[in-house]
C-alpha cells in the first residue's frame, strides 16, 4: 500500500507545533582551511544594500539587506546546496531536511554545518531557531512561520532576512533559478561567484538543448513524473520541473493545463495520456521508491500504458527536481531516458 507522502505535505507540518530545537554545535562553522571564501571577503567590502520582496503567499513584505548576511539557516536541501555552491558553508549556522544524499562535491563543507535536530512532527521551535543567531533563513514554503522561526515581519524587524526562492513558484523556469542565484549573490556579497555558478549551469544545459535541437512538441516523448498516491496520483504539473522536462526534450502530459507544481490526477487520465516514460521521485521522507515502482507495475488499470509495458520507469531524486545546481545534470539524465542514451 502506498501512502500519499509528498514532501510538500510532509513539510506542511512544520507550521503546526513549536517543539524544542536541538542544534549540534550552534556556533558558526570554522573557516574553510583551503581558503575558498577569499573572494567573498573581497566582495563584501563593496557591498551595496539589497532590496527585494518576500511573499508568504498571503502577504508581501519589503526586505532590505544593509550588510552581507553572515549566519544562514537553511530548511530545504535545495537552498542548502545553493549556498554551498556559492562557497558559503562557513556562513551557515544550521541546516535540516535533506531529501536525498548531499551532492558529493558538497559533502565535506556540508558536514561542517551544524545539523538541526527535528523534533516529533518534524517541527522546530522558534526559541531554538533564534538561539542559532541566524541573520538569514530560507527553505520550503512552510518553513518560515510564527511557530517555527517567527513571522516574516518579526524577522525583518530583527534584521533576520527571510528568503523564499522565486524558482519555487508555479510559473518558474530555469531562468528563475538563475535569478535566485544572482539575488543570493547580492545578499551574501558574492556576486562574482553567483555569476560563475550561473554561467556554468547555462553551458551545461546548452550542451543538452543543442542535442534536443528543434524537435517539435508533437514529436517529443510523452512522459510524466509520479510522486505518490494510491486512490489517485500526485504528479508534476507546472513550474520548474515542467520546464526542465521541456529542456530535456520531453513532453509532460500533465504540464499543459496545470497551474500548480504538483497536481492530483486519476489513474484513468494516465491511461488516456499513455506516457511512454514514467519518472518516479525518490526522497528520504517518503515511501521507498521501489515500492512505488512496484505499485505502478502491478496496478491493473496501467497494464497497457506504454511506459509500464516497456519498463520505461526511471528514478529521479526530489532534490534533482528542486531549484539549484542539480538541474543541468537532471536535464542530461532525462534526455538519456527519453531518447535511449540511458538504460
Amino acid at each position: 500500500m502506498i501512502k500519499n507522502k509528498s514532501l510538500r505535505r510532509f513539510l506542511s507540518i512544520l507550521a503546526i507545533s513549536g517543539l524544542t530545537l536541538s542544534v549540534v554545535g550552534c556556533t558558526s562553522s570554522k573557516e574553510d582551511p583551503k581558503g575558498k571564501n577569499t573572494n567573498t571577503k573581497v566582495e563584501q567590502n563593496n557591498f551595496e544594500p539589497v532590496k527585494f520582496v518576500y511573499s508568504d503567499g498571503a502577504k508581501d513584505y519589503d526586505v532590505k539587506v544593509e550588510t552581507p548576511r553572515q549566519k544562514a539557516v537553511t530548511l530545504s536541501q535545495f537552498m542548502t546546496e545553493m549556498l554551498l555552491a556559492l562557497d558559503l558553508g562557513d556562513k551557515m549556522v544550521g541546516t535540516a531536511l535533506l531529501d536525498n544524499p548531499i551532492l558529493p562535491e558538497f559533502k565535506e563543507a556540508y558536514d561542517k554545518v551544524p545539523q538541526i535536530k527535528i523534533g516529533e512532527g518534524h517541527s522546530i521551535s522558534k526559541e531554538g531557531f533564534m538561539a542559532t543567531g541566524a541573520d538569514f533563513v530560507s527553505g520550503w514554503d512552510m518553513s518560515i512561520s510564527e511557530q517555527t522561526t517567527g513571522a516574516p515581519d518579526e524577522l525583518i524587524k530583527k534584521d533576520i532576512t527571510p528568503f523564499m526562492a522565486k524558482s519555487y513558484s508555479s510559473d518558474a523556469t530555469v531562468e528563475t533559478v538563475y535569478e535566485d542565484f544572482k539575488l543570493l549573490g547580492k545578499i551574501f556579497g558574492v556576486e562574482n561567484k553567483a555569476n560563475e555558478v550561473v554561467d556554468k549551469m547555462k553551458n551545461d544545459i546548452k550542451a543538452v538543448t543543442d542535442k534536443v535541437g528543434d524537435i517539435k512538441k508533437e514529436d517529443r516523448v510523452n512522459m510524466m513524473v509520479f510522486d505518490s498516491g494510491e486512490n489517485d496520483a500526485m504528479v508534476v504539473g507546472s513550474g520548474l520541473a515542467n520546464n526542465l522536462i521541456d529542456l530535456a526534450g520531453g513532453n509532460n502530459v500533465f504540464g499543459k493545463d496545470a497551474t500548480k507544481p504538483y497536481i492530483n490526477v486519476s489513474w484513468e487520465s494516465i491511461v488516456q495520456k499513455n506516457p511512454k516514460v514514467i519518472l518516479v521521485t525518490d526522497f528520504m521522507a517518503g515511501q521507498p521508491v521501489q515500492e512505488k515502482i512496484d505499485f505502478l507495475k502491478n496496478h491493473p488499470a496501467l497494464k497497457n500504458v506504454d511506459a509500464i509495458k516497456n519498463n520505461k520507469i526511471y528514478v529521479v531524486g526530489l532534490a534533482d527536481l528542486s531549484p539549484g545546481v542539480r538541474n543541468p545534470k537532471l536535464i542530461e539524465k532525462m534526455y538519456g531516458y527519453f531518447y535511449g542514451e540511458n538504460k
